[in-house]
């Protein structure tokens, strides 16, 4: 786990709030000591991709994981819960 990581978004899943070509930053650092609350918006590892979600629901140690623009965005409505170990961070800033 990297302490912070610089992405660029791809996509439309999460606007208005993140543009395509926004570039974020990620602090892994957040979650070293603390979990995920609901409304964090997070990245995490997808099929080797990274992908940036927000936090809809929490059971058991796994996550639901939604788009902010539901009807552009993969998301656990399609792949389902997400363990913590595949979350990368959360999203800090917007450059």
């Amino acid at each position: 786990m990297l302490l912070l990581q610089k992405y660029k978004i791809s996509g439309h899943s999460m606007e208005p709030i993140l543009k395509d070509n926004d570039t974020i930053l990620v602090s892994g650092l957040m979650y070293l000591f603390k979990k995920p609350k609901i409304n964090d918006i997070v990245a995490f590892v997808y099929k080797d991709k990274v992908l940036v979600k927000r936090i809809v629901r929490k059971t058991n140690g796994k996550y639901f994981l939604a788009g902010d623009n539901s009807k552009d965005s993969l998301d656990s409505r399609e792949f389902g819960f997400v363990f913590k170990n595949r979350i990368l961070g959360k999203v800090i800033y917007k450059l």
